[in-house]
């Protein structure tokens, strides 16, 4: 009888065909049986067998390589350019390919079954209309509490702004950066028992502050003004200021 010992190593040159010579506990009247190679790594994949590092099948400078991983099953079929990987099947069916970098990081592609309207679903612009020609995402807003001095509204970061305080003395609201196209409206309250005027300046850059010329609401027509008196304790305002064509214009109600 030969050793398992003396035995030649077969290496990974596996053979669908090849057997191997397995004990069958459960048989007692004739325990030895035997298993092709094909067979024995089927049943182990599907047992979920971790006693290996990984199997695989196929050679990556031909182009595909299949491997389950002692993690459970989680091959892939991966797609190599000159033995570099470049993308890859997993074996649940996603595909994932690296960027266009070979050896890249690999992310998920969308397929047609991703496009759709649905929350979990990718929309192509002609199912958004003129949604998808918008460039006006969202409002961000700011504030500030300062009872003196300047207010700085820069319109790089803000289109609304909410400026509540006790003011002690004259304030001036400076909106900057404000270029053709912007605009921000101001909510203006003086928490103060004493009336308090506040005044309003603009420039499309971050110098050069011009007093706005606002147009009053009440009534309509009357003269304009590049400042408001606020009244004491509940005096409050809504100003808008806008570039409309290079022009800064303003209104207040």
């Amino acid at each position: 009888m030969t050793k398992i010992s003396q035995l030649s190593d077969i290496g990974g040159n596996l053979a669908p065909d090849d057997e191997f010579v397995i004990r069958d506990v459960s048989d007692a009247s004739t325990p030895n049986k035997k298993v092709t190679a094909s067979g024995f790594f089927v049943v182990a994949s599907s047992l979920g067998i971790t006693g290996f590092d990984n199997i695989t099948a196929g050679t990556v400078a031909k182009g595909t390589q299949i491997k389950a991983y002692a993690s459970g099953l989680s091959g892939y079929a991966e797609t190599t350019i000159s033995g570099i990987p470049s993308a890859r099947t997993t074996i649940s069916g996603y595909y994932e390919n690296a960027s266009g970098v070979a050896s890249g990081v690999f992310y998920p592609v969308v397929t047609q079954v991703d496009i759709g309207t649905a929350p979990n679903e990718v929309p192509l612009a002609g199912m958004l209309g003129e949604l998808a020609f918008l460039n006006y995402p969202f409002v961000r807003g700011g504030s500030s509490t300062a009872t003196s001095g300047t207010i700085i509204i820069d319109t790089d970061l803000y289109e609304r702004f909410n400026y509540t305080a006790s003011i002690a003395t004259g304030v001036t609201v400076q909106v900057q950066n404000l270029t053709n196209g912007k605009e921000v409206q101001v909510y203006v309250r003086n928490t103060n028992a004493t009336a308090r005027p506040v005044y309003f300046e603009a420039s499309t850059t971050t110098s050069g502050f011009a007093g706005v010329n606002l147009a009053a609401g009440n009534p309509v027509g009357a003269p304009s003004a590049s400042g408001i008196t606020m009244s004491g304790s509940t005096g409050t305002a809504l100003v808008w200021i806008g570039n409309i064509d290079g022009t800064i214009v303003g209104g207040a109600s």
